[in-house]
C-alpha cells in the first residue's frame, strides 16, 4: 500500500448552483489536478497511489481513508506573517481566498487546503510507520 492512497469518487459532473464558480469545472479537471499533485509528490519521493473512480453519492476526495474535510476539521490553517516593520504592499489576487471553499463541492476546494490534506495525511502515516517500527524493535 502507499503511504498516501488517494481516491476521487465522482457520481457526474459537478453543478454549481447559478451565479456561481468552482475552482475546477469537470472531473477531468479535476483528475488532472490531483494526477499533478501526485506527480509533485513521487518527484519528492512520497509513495503516492491515486484513483479515480465513479461511484454512486457525493464527488469526493478520500485520503488513506478519510475525507477531505475529515483531514482538514481540526487543523489551523494559518496565512503568512510580516516580520518587523516591512511595508505591507496591496497583493493583487487572481483567484478567491483560500479558505473560501464551497464544501459541497470538492472541485472547488483550494489548492492550499488540498496541500494541507495530502501533508495531513503523509505526516499521520508517517507517524504511524515510525510507531510501529518502535513497536517491533521493542519486540526484538
Amino acid at each position: 500500500m502507499a503511504q498516501v492512497d488517494i481516491v476521487y469518487y465522482h457520481s457526474g459532473e459537478p453543478v454549481p448552483p447559478a451565479g456561481t464558480e468552482i475552482r475546477r469545472k469537470s472531473i477531468k479537471e479535476m483528475e488532472e489536478y490531483m494526477e499533478h499533485l501526485v506527480m509533485e509528490m513521487k518527484f519528492a519521493g512520497v509513495s503516492t497511489k491515486f484513483e479515480s473512480l465513479q461511484r454512486d453519492g457525493k464527488n469526493d476526495v478520500v485520503v488513506n481513508g478519510r475525507t477531505a474535510a475529515q483531514i482538514l476539521d481540526g487543523l489551523e490553517i494559518r496565512k503568512p506573517e510580516l516580520q518587523g516593520d516591512a511595508e505591507v504592499y496591496p497583493i493583487i489576487k487572481f483567484e478567491r481566498a483560500p479558505e473560501d471553499w464551497n464544501t459541497d463541492f470538492i472541485e472547488d476546494i483550494s489548492d492550499i487546503l488540498m496541500k494541507n490534506v495530502l501533508s495531513k495525511a503523509f505526516a499521520d502515516s508517517e507517524k504511524l510507520r515510525i510507531k510501529e517500527l518502535r513497536t517491533q524493535m521493542d519486540q526484538e
